[in-house]
Order: C-alpha cells, then sequence, then structure tokens
C-alpha cells in the first residue's frame, strides 16, 4: 500500500526561504511560529490536493457574502488529515492523535475561533495554539482557493474584510507610483481596493475620526492606520509592487513592534472575522479496487487492466500459417 509522504514538505522558492531565515536570526523568539509558518507554505507549493479541492461558488449568495460563502468543499481526506497530523506533531503541547484534524481543518476555513476552543477542550489542548495551528493548516487550502478562484472576485468590493475568506486583512499596502490603498489578507493573500479615508472595520469616514501613527525611528515605508470611533487598526506599509501572498505573513512578523505600539495606544483588531462563510468540508468517497490502482499506478495499472479484460490473441500455428498460404 502506498502512503502519503509523512515528512514536511520544504518550500522551493529562493527569496522565500531567505526571508524565513532572516527572520529566524531576527526575531529567535519567533522559532516556533515560523517552524508552523515554513510547513504551512512548503505544503502550499505542492498543491495538487489542494487545488482539486477548490469549490465552486454557491450560485446565488447575499452580495456581500465571500466567495467562499456556504461552499462544500471536497478532499481526499486521508492526506489532509495525514498533513494536519504532520502539521500539529511540530507543535509538541498538542497531541495529534486525539484532534479530528478535518474538524479542525473546517472550522479553521471558517474560522470558527469558537469551534476551534471545543476542539481544544476535547483534546487537552491550549486553545490558542491550536487556533495558531488550525490557521495554518488552513493555509494551503485557501491559498489554492486564491488562485482558483480569482476571475470569480467582484470587480469592486467595498468591504474591510476579504471578499474570498472573509477575514479581516493584515496590512493596508500602498503601490505604485499612485500609492493606491489595497488591503491584503493573511490567509489566502487576496488583494483589494478600497477608498483611502475609510475605516477598514466600521466604515468610519470622517477624517476627524481617522489618524496614523508612524514609528519613533522615522520609518518612511510603515505606519498604522487607526480609527477613534471604533479603536480599530491596521498596519499600513509602502511597496513597489505588491506582497507575494507569503510575504503577507513575514511582513507582519517582522512588524510586530507596530502592533505593541497600537494595543498599548487603546487600539485592538476585532476578534471575530469581517464574515463568517460558514463554508463544509466532506471527504470524497474512496477509491476501490480498480480505481484505486489506476489513481496511483498511473498508465502502468490501466495496462494491465486492459491486458486483463482483453487478453492478446494466441501466436498462429504452423496450420494456421499453412491454410493462409494457400
Amino acid at each position: 500500500m502506498l502512503w502519503p509522504n509523512a515528512r514536511i514538505r520544504h518550500a522551493r522558492n529562493v527569496e522565500l526561504q531567505e526571508r524565513v531565515a532572516a527572520a529566524r536570526r531576527d526575531n529567535p523568539e519567533s522559532e516556533a511560529w515560523l517552524g508552523l509558518l515554513e510547513a504551512a507554505l512548503g505544503e502550499s507549493e505542492d498543491s495538487a490536493m489542494w487545488e482539486t479541492a477548490v469549490p465552486a461558488p454557491v450560485a446565488e449568495r447575499p452580495v456581500k457574502a465571500p466567495v467562499l460563502a456556504h461552499t462544500q468543499v471536497t478532499l481526499d481526506g486521508r492526506a489532509a488529515r495525514g498533513w494536519v497530523r504532520r502539521l500539529l506533531k511540530l507543535s509538541p503541547p498538542v497531541n495529534p492523535r486525539r484532534i479530528d484534524g478535518l474538524a479542525l481543518l473546517e472550522a479553521a476555513v471558517c474560522h470558527d475561533d469558537a469551534r476551534i476552543d471545543a476542539l481544544a477542550v476535547a483534546g487537552d489542548a491550549e486553545p490558542h495554539a491550536l487556533r495558531v495551528l488550525g490557521q495554518m493548516a488552513a493555509l494551503p487550502l485557501l491559498q489554492a482557493c486564491a488562485r482558483r478562484l480569482a476571475s470569480e472576485l467582484p470587480a469592486t468590493w467595498w468591504e474591510g474584510y476579504c471578499p474570498l475568506c472573509g477575514a479581516w486583512p493584515v496590512v493596508a499596502e500602498y503601490t505604485g507610483l499612485e500609492r493606491q490603498r489595497r488591503l491584503r489578507c493573511g490567509r489566502c493573500g487576496t488583494g483589494w481596493a478600497i477608498p483611502l479615508l475609510r475605516c477598514v472595520f466600521c466604515d468610519e469616514t470622517d477624517h476627524d475620526k481617522l489618524g496614523y501613527l508612524t514609528p519613533e525611528a522615522g520609518e518612511q515605508t510603515r505606519k498604522i492606520e487607526v480609527c477613534h470611533s471604533c479603536k480599530g487598526y491596521v498596519k499600513g506599509v509602502t511597496t513597489v509592487r505588491a506582497l507575494a501572498p507569503w510575504a503577507i505573513l513575514l511582513d507582519d512578523l517582522t512588524t510586530v513592534p507596530l502592533d505593541v505600539a497600537a494595543l498599548e495606544r487603546g487600539y485592538r483588531r476585532p476578534e471575530r472575522p469581517g464574515y463568517l462563510i460558514e463554508s463544509r468540508i466532506v471527504e470524497q468517497p474512496p477509491m476501490r479496487g480498480w480505481r484505486r490502482l489506476e489513481e496511483v499506478g498511473g498508465g502502468w495499472w490501466r495496462l494491465l487492466r486492459r491486458g486483463l479484460h482483453h487478453p492478446p490473441a494466441p501466436p498462429p500455428s504452423s496450420t494456421d500459417l499453412r491454410q493462409g498460404e494457400a
């Protein structure tokens, strides 16, 4: 029997490897988080299983609903559980045998922290740690959805939450000469434009109630956008070009001092996602018999099956040859 690869896959992107190495050097206290992120990004690169699991959007969904709202994701349950198990093994306090991998994956895709906390209690795990693990486990699937469903995104999106997965953005980008403001999702990497003078979280547009904080060191490419109405904040960065999906999460890690500065001044990020997408994850029916062998063995099994059902004709005998000559 052929079992899924039990090892963690490592990212092949050279730039990503260099950025992770730099983050490890500059943020040694974040080693555990970086190990999980590196594993998730490596799994995302080997995306065949996740690409086939991308669901079709629901035809009649509310106007403000993200593309993944109420979708059904059908995937290889055995392979998905194997991936979650490998990831959980990177965090020793969590016992992979006591966590339902598919249930964790579904709750994380839906950004349902209450369900993740319930799984943590049942599995005798620390809830916050399992939330982080769940989001890392969902990363390959969500990024595959972003690649495959990009054409399904609305041409204009005025909401502060992600038009694909419903999460709040982790950063506001200001790119190019125009410095257009684009929000970026840290889960799926999706980006969308939003007006400059508008709060991401409460839609406040009064410029007297909107502001920003800048680093004391005089860093010109970084700032913290704040709203005095809802006390929300989001980090901002000026870039030449849009960040790659993997770079968004690394950038979020390396700018933690900005989060600390915002929190010390009473600003915060919402605990709940912008939109609960309520997606479902189901297992695809298991393949049995010849179908399973063809899937695993490829062309050789198909040739063998064809040969068994349609055996070749026996070679001609000497009598047959003489009759043919006559």
